[in-house]
């Protein structure tokens, strides 16, 4: 039997991509509404106790606000499709939803370990504070709805920026990690996507599969140690 005592900020933190998941022990994938996105959660990893398979469509908020009005001495036992929480006097039931109609939100976790294989261009750590920072400068510079990724000799930088943009001049904003990169390259993700991911210390890899000159981002999230990843796909610039 779980309590969820050490996955209920891991639900909050999911909630920043998508309300709807199927929550699985002991790893969860969850994918972005915009299928541009995807974290897996190791809950076996954090010390989680292991739970049943819990579809939730459209409905990982509602669950999630329902275990924080109990403490984390509740009782949650599982009677397939509810989900009973009791304690003391308190108590509330849950349906969850049928998991053969959320076909859209499956996602094989063995693509984090084939993404993993794929050659790093550029690795850097990636702090709380540089996150926070890349995040308060979006609110200054709102017409700015993309975070630019790009090595230059070496030099690795994160910038605010727009790739629909045709000006020849516009406002920025970058953060540089020097010598970080091993080849050139410019790409983008939304600032959007980058504002949904938790507030942690990362490992923030750049992938380049040569064969298909295709890029992919890559995040360890080394404050889990390496139990929370994301992997972000990027466009072109």
């Amino acid at each position: 039997m779980t309590t969820f005592s050490k996955s209920l900020p891991i639900f909050a933190e999911i909630q920043n991509i998508t309300n709807s998941v199927i929550l699985r022990y002991p790893e969860t994938v969850a994918i972005s509404d915009s299928k541009d996105m995807i974290m897996r959660i190791n809950f076996e990893g954090i010390g989680e106790d292991e739970f049943p398979e819990i579809p939730l469509m459209d409905s990982l908020s509602s669950f999630t606000s329902l275990l924080k009005l109990f403490s984390e001495n509740r009782k949650v036992t599982f009677e397939n499709p509810e989900i009973f929480v009791s304690e003391g006097s308190l108590k509330s039931s849950f349906i969850t939803d049928n998991v053969a109609l959320m076909g859209d939100f499956e996602k094989d976790p063995s693509q984090f370990d084939k993404t993993r294989e794929v050659p790093d261009v550029a690795i850097f750590q990636l702090s709380v504070d540089d996150i926070k920072t890349i995040r308060q400068a979006s609110g200054v510079f709102k017409d700015l709805g993309d975070i630019i990724v790009s090595c230059k000799d070496g030099d690795v930088s994160l910038s605010l920026g727009s790739t629909s943009s045709f000006n020849a001049k516009s406002n920025t904003f970058s953060k540089l990690y020097a010598d970080k990169g091993s080849k050139d390259f410019n790409i983008a993700i939304p600032v959007e996507n980058f504002k949904s991911i938790p507030l942690s210390e990362y490992s923030f890899m750049v992938k380049y599969n040569s064969d298909r000159d295709a890029y992919r981002i890559m995040l360890d999230c080394t404050t889990m140690d390496n139990n929370l990843e994301i992997i972000m796909t990027v466009k072109a610039n």
